[in-house]
């Protein structure tokens, strides 16, 4: 009886997976320097703004300090950073 009162309540906290933003586009931190723009996404990713670690990870890439750091984004959010 307990896992089934723990289904009712397993909901993410106001979204669902279908309201989420999915990533479009892949920025890789190499290229930023050349201006050779985006890839297309052609898996199934969500979006990285909606990571809890964002903000972290936006820092690292605009910065270019790490140089390993791909971001994962949708197209709306790449608008709204400048990226597209």
């Amino acid at each position: 009886m307990k896992g089934q009162e723990q289904k009712g309540s397993a909901a993410p906290m106001g979204t669902s997976p279908a309201t989420e933003c999915r990533a479009e586009f892949i920025f890789y931190a190499r290229n930023q320097s050349r201006k050779l723009g985006s890839v297309e996404v052609l898996g199934d990713y969500t979006c990285d703004f909606r990571r809890p670690d964002w903000a972290h990870r936006w820092t690292d890439w605009n910065s270019g300090r790490n140089h390993y750091l791909n971001l994962f984004l949708c197209a709306k959010h790449a608008r709204e950073l400048g990226l597209l």
